[in-house]
């Protein structure tokens, strides 16, 4: 009795159940490029430093377990539509008329073989049903004349109910498959964000006010510092680093600016008739 598993073939068909392996092994090689991006993810992350009591722990935590189940769910699936599935002329029968016992996305591919044979019925070499084609098989003798090209039908009605049969079923499952695929990829967005929180805004350091009359800071980083009100008089800032400094009403006096000018001497040239003071603002790099 022919018999095709699903795994050889010739011409079109052939090249048509390669087509959909190789977009399945794709599948996989994705789904697995995935998965190690987020379980190497998971050891570079700051997950470990994330307090158990903030939702972003939580968050990780469901992140990444929901990512790789989904994406095993995902791999499953592929392999199932890589899974060779037997074909009998006897499957080929009750996929003609009544089938049962299979799971959902079987009995859509059984049933799909069944609309085809029906849709083409050229595929039939001019019988009316594969039943009737299996009950000329079994009555024949085996010097029958014609007897090989009638097995040649029926390994042709094999070869082509294998290839819808997988057709069938990744038509079948792609839609669990991209799903497997959507949730993974939110997984790992999740988990990204969750595990990785951006550094806190720090406060500028302040000197607000500060008395620094005479002050040796020559040299010192300032960067950043909220100098607003201080007193700078007869201060030295020789080379000091202000860059980002709030300088707001900053009292100048004598004050040595960081690029070695003094204060009074970058006053206005009207400073003695507007009593204007002058001031390191336009001399901080050193």
């Amino acid at each position: 009795m022919p018999t095709a598993d699903n795994a050889e073939g010739t011409g079109d068909l052939a090249e048509s159940r390669e087509l959909v392996r190789s977009a399945s092994k794709w599948f996989i090689a994705g789904l697995g490029g995935i998965g190690a991006v987020l379980v190497a993810g998971s050891q570079l992350s700051s997950v470990g430093a994330l307090d158990p009591a903030t939702p972003r722990f939580w968050v990780a935590i469901v992140g990444v377990g929901a990512g790789l189940l989904a994406i095993m769910w995902a791999m499953w699936r592929v392999v199932d539509v890589l899974s060779p599935q037997p074909w009998s002329f006897e499957d080929i029968v009750s996929a003609w008329g009544e089938d049962g016992g299979y799971t959902s996305h079987e009995k859509a591919a059984r049933r799909e073989v069944g609309e085809y044979l029906r849709s083409h019925p050229t595929a039939l070499g001019g019988f009316s049903s594969p039943a009737q084609i299996l009950e000329v098989y079994r009555e024949s003798e085996p010097d029958r004349e014609g007897l090989g090209d009638l097995v040649a039908l029926m390994d042709a009605m094999l070869d082509k109910a294998a290839t819808v049969s997988l057709q069938a079923r990744f038509q079948s499952l792609r839609w669990q498959i991209a799903a497997g695929v959507l949730l993974g990829a939110t997984g790992i967005i999740a988990f990204a964000w969750a595990a990785n929180p951006a550094d806190p805004v720090q406060p500028k350091p302040s000197l607000v006010n500060a008395v620094l009359t005479n002050a040796d800071l020559s040299g010192a980083s300032l960067r950043n510092v909220d100098l607003t009100g201080a007193d700078l008089t007869g201060a030295d800032l020789t080379g000091a680093d202000v860059a980002g400094a709030v300088l707001d009403e900053v009292t100048w006096g004598g004050t040595t600016c960081p690029d070695g000018t003094n204060s009074d001497a970058n006053a206005p040239a009207n400073a003695s008739s507007t009593g204007a003071k002058g001031s390191c603002v336009g001399h901080l790099t050193p």
